[in-house]
Order: C-alpha cells, then sequence, then structure tokens
C-alpha cells in the first residue's frame, strides 16, 4: 500500500499512542549497519514521515529554525525511543514508529534498524548544507519540496540559492 493510500486509511485502522510507544527495535530488523542511501526513492516513506513533522511544526510554530531541527534529528540518532513528550524529536520519532507499524500491517517491506538511522544521517547532511542567514535554509528547501516547486534545473538551483540560502 502506497503513502497516499495509508493516509486515507478509515477510523478503524487507526493507531493509537499506547501502539508507537513501543521500541523502534520491534518494528525494524535488528541489523544497525548503517547504508549507502543511493536513492532517496527506497526510502520515501522514512523520509516523508520525518520531514513532513519538521515542515507541519514549522507551520505550527514559525520561530522554528534549522538548529532545533539538526538538534531533534542527532538526539533521536542517540536515542530513538526516549524522548521527551511534545518535543520534535519525539513527534519525529512517533511518525515514524507509525508508518513502520503501517507497513507491518500492510506486509511491505520492513526496514533494518541502520536504515532509519541511515536516513536521518543524510538528513542531517543535507540539512547543514541548506544554510541561510536566518536560520531556515533547510525549512524553506523543505517547504518547497512539500508544495511541489523544486528547482529543475541548474539555473532554476543557483536562483533558489541566491534567493534563499546566501
Amino acid at each position: 500500500m502506497k503513502r497516499n493510500e495509508r493516509m486515507k486509511r478509515n477510523a478503524d485502522d487507526e493507531l493509537t499512542e499506547a501502539d508507537i510507544q513501543v521500541p523502534l527495535s520491534t518494528l525494524v530488523i535488528d541489523k544497525k549497519t548503517p547504508v549507502k542511501i543511493r536513492d532517496m526513492a527506497d526510502y520515501s516513506d522514512i523520509f516523508f514521515a520525518m520531514e513532513n513533522t519538521v515542515l507541519n511544526r514549522w507551520l505550527e510554530n514559525p520561530t522554528l529554525r534549522d538548529q532545533d531541527v539538526l538538534r531533534a534529528y542527532t538526539s533521536l540518532l542517540k536515542d530513538f525511543d526516549h524522548r521527551p513528550d511534545g518535543t520534535l524529536d519525539a513527534e519525529i520519532a512517533k511518525n515514524v514508529k507509525a508508518l513502520l507499524l503501517y507497513r507491518k500491517k500492510d506486509k511491505e517491506r520492513d526496514f533494518t534498524y541502520g536504515e532509519v538511522l541511515s536516513c536521518l544521517s543524510m538528513l542531517i547532511a543535507i540539512a547543514k548544507q541548506h544554510r541561510s542567514s536566518d536560520g531556515k535554509g533547510y525549512l524553506k528547501w523543505v517547504k518547497i519540496f512539500f508544495d511541489g516547486k523544486m528547482p529543475t534545473n541548474v539555473q532554476d538551483i543557483l536562483n533558489y540559492i541566491s534567493q534563499n540560502e546566501l
């Protein structure tokens, strides 16, 4: 079942707070070896769960900055399961766990622990690349992605960078 279909589930198929309080290790294959991500599309569900959470938090709280996101991603690398309630990292963890639970219900391929952490590491690297004077370069990049307005050629990318990241 694809992500869009997952989002249209009926109320009988909703997860509870208790469902997502399980340790990440119970939802993934226990292999902790990092992977080299060659194609982000292979992990699009994980990236979607993480970055959609970040975007929604930023839209709710416009004072959020890239540094806050980097701190959340980094804390998840250290400990995915024991995050303080209400924090960005806790929300990211809950949404990733919900995604993994739905994937299990739908009998889709399980990810490894290392794959989830490798996705986090990649997002940290991407966030560090998108700097801006207002501290929201990465957040703006995530927003244009979800708005479907990604630059499509070299000139568009250069224009985007000059307008948003310098």
